[in-house]
């Protein structure tokens, strides 16, 4: 993506994708819940000299951070990347704003917005996440279209196409295979937190299982050694969630699971108040029951308490929050041979969220402390873990 068109197209990615991730979130009273401290942690102010973190001699996983931004300027993109590309070895990209419906369709040439995002490479020796989604922003539904810019709304026929019409499924799959043959995705996600849909509407769960089975299929007699495959949201799957109580997750869920050659997490544990502040140690050891490579394709944790005003509700965090985070969720990753980790941002977005008007940066909030470092580039008590593990010879296993 061109530099110069980048804060204005994250601007209308938040104005679009933020609500329909804040779906989850519960109202509750602001009074926060007592804490448990790390010694050394807690009580590390802002730049100071962080404790030294071993980290192990190798891992089997590798580790990377989303494009996401600190700020919507050059220079907090810049921040953001040099900082994701000196400590990880992946990069994710994400298309979650829509897809060229009818060009894809038709086989013909995408707009310049769409060609420049699929221009991109990473740096070399680092490794490429692709993920695209075909649902919108609250994953209810067909993605919005991606013209001139993301989240147009749908013209017509394709504001009434099932998700698993012909035509959809078609131009679903022509977009993907344009966008591997442009990209050379390492991996590839053909679903963004599928099993959200599931909790919100039973019906087009079984539309979109059969998008991804066909599209799976497709995709494989192509790119046979490509891994393929959809990202499951855990707060959903392990029923945390509002809205996902009455949703058979383990059976459906394990269902897609055939077509698909890992099991993908996406893990914000801080957004639900039913998950405990510090995560017992088999709390993701239902990812080991599909027998396939398990990934993270993001994640994070808030380094602060975010006051969501219109939610009327604080999500909690502090830095011995994310750093038991960080090392709970590496430390598994490192015992279960974890294909990829990602942190989706690396820096701390709260410059970005003060540009915004307030009811979009209430919902952006939610995510502006989850980097490794803050948005002035000083590091923060996780990161020592992180790189603790970012220092060690990484010698993937072998799944497959």
């Amino acid at each position: 993506m061109m530099t110069s068109l980048l804060p204005f197209l994250l601007l209308w990615t938040l104005v679009w994708w933020l609500p329909g991730c804040a779906d989850g979130l519960s109202q509750r009273d602001v009074q926060a819940p007592a804490t448990t401290s790390t010694p050394g942690v807690s009580g590390t102010p802002v730049g100071a000299p962080l404790r030294e973190y071993r980290g192990p001699e190798t891992r089997p996983f590798l580790m990377g951070f989303s494009q996401w931004p600190a700020d919507l300027t050059d220079d907090g993109i810049a921040v953001a990347r040099q900082y994701a590309e000196s400590h990880g070895d992946l990069v994710s990209v994400m298309f979650i704003g829509g897809i060229p419906w009818q060009e894809a369709l038709d086989d013909k040439p995408f707009s310049k917005d769409v060609q420049d995002n699929m221009s991109y490479r990473p740096p070399a020796g680092k490794k490429l996440l692709l993920s695209i989604s075909p649902l919108n922003k609250d994953k209810r539904d067909l993605a919005p279209y991606w013209g001139d810019r993301e989240n147009q709304p749908l013209p017509k026929p394709w504001d009434k196409e099932p998700l698993n019409s012909p035509r959809v499924k078609k131009a679903f799959l022509n977009f993907v295979l344009r966008a591997v043959e442009a990209m050379h995705p390492d991996y590839l996600a053909i679903g963004v937190e599928s099993n959200v849909l599931l909790s919100r509407d039973h019906a087009k769960w079984q539309q979109l299982k059969e998008l991804h089975r066909d599209t799976y299929n497709a995709i494989k007699k192509i790119h046979s050694t490509l891994p393929v495959f959809f990202s499951t949201d855990v707060l959903h799957y392990k029923r945390l969630a509002r809205d996902a109580k009455a949703s058979d997750q383990e059976k459906e869920v394990a269902d897609l699971m055939r077509y698909s050659d890992f099991f993908a997490m996406s893990l914000y544990p801080y957004m639900s108040p039913e998950v405990p502040r510090i995560l017992p140690q088999n709390f993701l050891d239902f990812a080991k029951r599909f027998k396939k490579a398990i990934a993270v394709t993001e994640s994070g944790m808030s380094s602060r308490n975010v006051e969501i005003k219109s939610y009327g509700t604080v999500l909690y965090g502090s830095d011995a929050d994310q750093t038991r985070f960080t090392e709970f969720l590496l430390k598994t990753a490192a015992r279960d041979n974890y294909e990829f980790v990602v942190n989706f941002a690396s820096t701390d977005s709260d410059r970005l969220v003060s540009r915004l008007r307030s009811q979009l940066a209430d919902l952006a909030r939610i995510w502006a402390y989850i980097g490794m470092q803050t948005g002035d580039r000083r590091p923060k008590p996780a990161s020592a873990v992180w790189n603790g593990f970012f220092q060690a010879k990484y010698e993937p296993a072998k799944w497959w």
